[in-house]
């Protein structure tokens, strides 16, 4: 049985409400014939959640437990219920929260490949936003097929040598005689070739050797799909595009091409290190070889009328994939995951020199992204239906990466990507989420913790600032967090009354009690608050006016 902490709970409360977490006030009841099964339906279609009742939301957006009677004596029947009108089983948690009852549905995912239907108003409910409604036919189609076989390996009927390019045959062997040093691949006939690699087999080709050395004809025929269109945008966010290309034809022939039309359009960025000058370019070469490789063998090829898209710049670089990430991939975790959608097409490009299995290439992207001080790419624009990579073209902080470079040097060591990934969101947020880069980061002087246990915040230390030659700007910063705190003191003594020492401790566990002291008796000082009572039992209380 699960059983949620009070830490975990209140984290629960501070979330967002997403496609994964959904509050209902219930305080009454909550419809058990209709509302309950598509809502819990409609999370395992989302890959697992949580409904939690007894949760209103203020008009201010926060989140108030008002309690809930639903399902009062009866909530231990809900798990057997559920698992016979959706076969799948719902633990469902009783748990209160300063006397105030809350249930909450612990909701598992789908099976891979299988949609959960409901009993209720909806056949196959999904969630769009904060919203249920009936599955679409595209979402539906997506689920089926994550059991289909690799799409790339998948024998093209009618189609032979005659309808391949022969230039994408000739680059195919170069490339891989080149990397894997075989000389069979120089001197085999094309059709053992093309067998060798896999992508033929009795004499038919299958969809890898159609996307990777089709010809347009081919391609225009059986899959017009296999398309790559480019803009540019010298003015970002415009609507009419400065220049447009598109690509139906072998993507061997035109990988070159693509990377050509960005190549054109680079720009250099030069900045100051000491006596030594140095420079970023907008675009780096293996980054969008690397996002394109990703997107041609990630993409979902099933998915007609939709084409690889790609959005560029000064500003940065777009490409967006037909087909959402694989099951259990999200933008969070997708820079480490290892999973191809078109194995084949992975085999072959790694065969060529163009990719390594073991991993995906985002990796690489985030790295160098981070390493140019450019901030991190973006996922989190992607959808279910489309996976969506920005690369960022513009230098944000050169200073961030020269003073890494300064403490690399200095105490002779080498930060990993995952450090510099863990840096970056110290930059960027305060936050740092592993405990053991903490520790190495505060060590090395790079960072330091303002707070305690786990509400303490990160920031870039002093030593950065100063390095940067902004000591004020850090001064600044560490003034804006007490200054913060000093107001969230107030309002914690206006909205109660009062306040006792107990309850700051409870509030601001991220302090010491000495910090907490300091904070009242300055704020004593300047008139604001008043203490009466004993010492250890008295009490804070706003100054009368």
């Amino acid at each position: 049985m699960i059983q949620t902490s009070p830490e975990q709970l209140d984290r629960l409360l501070n979330r967002i409400e997403d496609c994964s977490l959904e509050f209902k006030t219930a305080k009454n009841s909550f419809n058990q014939s209709h509302d309950l099964p598509d809502y819990c339906a409609a999370l395992a279609n989302e890959r697992g959640g949580k409904l939690v009742l007894g949760v209103r939301e203020t008009a201010d957006r926060r989140r108030e437990v008002v309690g809930t009677s639903a399902f009062l004596g009866t909530h231990n029947k809900l798990s057997n219920e559920l698992l016979d009108k959706l076969s799948v089983r719902v633990d469902v948690e009783e748990i209160f929260r300063d006397g105030a009852r809350l249930l909450i549905f612990h909701v598992p995912s789908r099976p891979i490949g299988t949609v959960i239907r409901s009993t209720g108003s909806y056949k196959i409910p999904m969630r769009v936003g904060e919203s249920l409604r009936e599955m679409d036919d595209q979402t539906l189609k997506s689920i089926l097929n994550e059991n289909a076989p690799d799409f790339s390996v998948q024998p093209v009927p009618s189609v032979s040598l005659a309808d391949l390019d022969p230039v994408a045959i000739a680059n195919l062997r170069r490339l891989c005689s080149e990397h894997v040093k075989n000389q069979n691949y120089s001197s085999c006939t094309e059709r053992q070739l093309l067998v060798d690699l896999g992508l033929m087999q009795n004499d038919t080709v299958n969809y890898a050797g159609l996307i990777l050395l089709g010809s347009k004809h081919a391609l225009d025929r059986l899959l017009p799909q296999a398309e790559i269109i480019f803009e540019w945008r010298q003015i970002p966010g415009k609507i009419p595009h400065d220049f447009r290309k598109n690509w139906r034809q072998s993507f061997l022939t035109i990988i070159d091409e693509i990377w050509r039309e960005l190549e054109s359009r680079n720009i250099r960025t030069p900045f100051q290190e000491g006596f030594i000058q140095r420079e970023v370019f907008a675009f780096d070469e293996r980054s969008i070889r690397e996002a394109v490789l990703n997107a041609v063998a990630h993409r979902d090829y099933s998915i007609s009328g939709q084409v690889v898209f790609i959005t560029a710049s000064p500003d940065g670089f777009l490409i967006e994939s037909p087909g959402g990430f694989l099951p259990g991939i999200t933008p969070e975790n997708a820079i480490f995951s290892r999973a191809w959608r078109n194995q084949r097409l992975a085999e072959v490009f790694e065969k060529a020199g163009f990719i390594e299995r073991s991993g995906q290439g985002l990796d690489l992207i985030f790295e160098k992204s981070i390493r140019s001080g450019k901030g991190k790419p973006d996922l989190s624009k992607s959808t279910k239906h489309s996976v969506k990579l920005l690369i960022p073209a513009l230098l944000r902080d050169s200073d961030f990466i020269v003073f890494l470079e300064k403490i690399a040097n200095e105490r002779q060591i080498a930060l990993s990507f995952e450090e510099m990934l863990e840096l970056e969101s110290v930059r960027e947020s305060g936050v740092v989420s592993k405990v053991d880069h903490a520790k190495k980061f505060l060590e090395l002087g790079i960072v330091e913790m303002h707070g305690r246990t786990k509400a303490a915040r990160y920031m870039l230390s002093h030593a950065f600032y100063a390095h940067k030659g902004k000591r004020g700007v850090h001064s600044r910063l560490v003034g804006l967090k007490r200054s913060k705190t000093r107001e969230l003191v107030l309002e914690h003594i206006r909205k109660n009354g009062k306040g006792y020492a107990s309850e700051f401790k409870d509030a601001f566990s991220e302090l010491s009690a000495t910090t907490i002291n300091n904070i009242l008796r300055d704020l004593r000082k300047d008139g604001l608050v008043t203490f009466s009572g004993p010492r250890k039992t008295g009490y804070w209380s706003i100054a009368p006016k």
